[in-house]
């Protein structure tokens, strides 16, 4: 028995449900174990761990019995009903139960997050970038500063090298901002009498790449010189311990260069033949007892040491 914990809708748990079932195999896509109508047991001591799921109409699973699991979600609870505090605080504590829980599996798990990533899934750049630098992938220069003068150097020097602009992003959205004229350099200041502002230069066309177990799966056709960073990609993936991750490759002018780190990896950004090869190959780690982390290397993740 193979479990998909993730959304019922979510092309990566269908696209290896799919396969899987081809394989004759059976799947289940669960969006919360720990929740209705799943029926959870664990029993946790010294000597033992085992645990059992259950629904309705089926025969129970016990954890021994579990091939495999694919992981996509932290666990989601219908809001319907609860009080925010209540909410947030169950929440939690589901959270923690089924992170605990992942980590207890004996079977293959992809991927078995460490906690600096279970519980702050969206880490913004600047949190991998010693990572990055240690696998011998370039990213995306920036510039995180609360005074103003610094801000406009950093932007005087990409128009002197023909760049028209910097771009500002908040560390805690996807939302992107071109300062380029003196009223938005005037509004960038006054955000910084408040908080530190990020600054990057302008980069273009983005190119999704996902590494997956030992493959590298790009959107459409890399060029030599996207294809020269597959190694380092592989010694990223390797240091941050999981066995899938999607990243974002763009030029800039300093090259090509991460832009986005994605331990979510989301399937609707590929297209159809690389989508086709990712989910095989997560099913092919599924099936051949492949996604195990070394707990040592979770020393290098965005966070520090856990």
């Amino acid at each position: 028995m193979y479990l998909l914990l993730g959304d019922p809708q979510d092309p990566c748990c269908l696209g290896v449900q799919s396969v899987l079932e081809r394989r004759n195999h059976p799947t289940y896509i669960i969006p919360n174990p720990l929740a209705h109508p799943w029926r959870f047991t664990w029993r946790l001591s010294n000597g033992q761990s085992a645990s059992q799921l259950a629904i309705d109409g089926e025969p129970p699973i016990p954890g021994d019995a579990i091939s495999g699991v694919l992981v996509r979600a932290t666990g989601w609870i219908d809001p319907s009903g609860w009080q925010a505090e209540d909410l947030a605080y169950m929440q939690t504590e589901t959270r923690a139960a089924m992170l605990a829980w992942i980590w207890g599996l004996q079977c293959p798990v992809v991927n078995r997050y460490p906690p600096a990533i279970w519980y702050q899934p969206r880490v913004p750049l600047l949190s991998w970038q010693p990572l990055l630098r240690r696998s011998g992938l370039p990213s995306l220069e920036t510039m995180l500063t609360n005074v103003e003068q610094e801000a406009r150097l950093f932007g005087g020097r990409l128009t002197q090298a023909g760049i028209a602009g910097a771009v500002y992003g908040p560390l805690t959205s996807d939302v992107r901002y071109l300062v380029a004229g003196e009223n938005d350099w005037r509004g960038l200041a006054a955000l910084q009498h408040i908080a530190p502002v990020s600054l990057t230069p302008p980069h273009g066309a983005v190119r999704s790449v996902c590494v997956v177990g030992e493959q590298v799966v790009w959107e459409g056709q890399p060029s030599p010189e996207m294809s020269a960073l597959e190694p380092a990609l592989h010694s990223f993936a390797a240091g941050v311990a999981l066995a899938f991750v999607e990243l974002a490759v763009a030029d800039t002018p300093d090259g090509y260069c991460v832009i986005d780190v994605e331990p979510y990896p989301h399937l609707e950004r590929f297209g159809e033949a690389a989508r086709l090869r990712i989910v095989e190959v997560l099913a092919d780690i599924l099936t051949a007892g492949g996604g195990a982390v070394r707990m040592d290397s979770l020393e290098s993740l965005p966070g520090g040491p856990l």
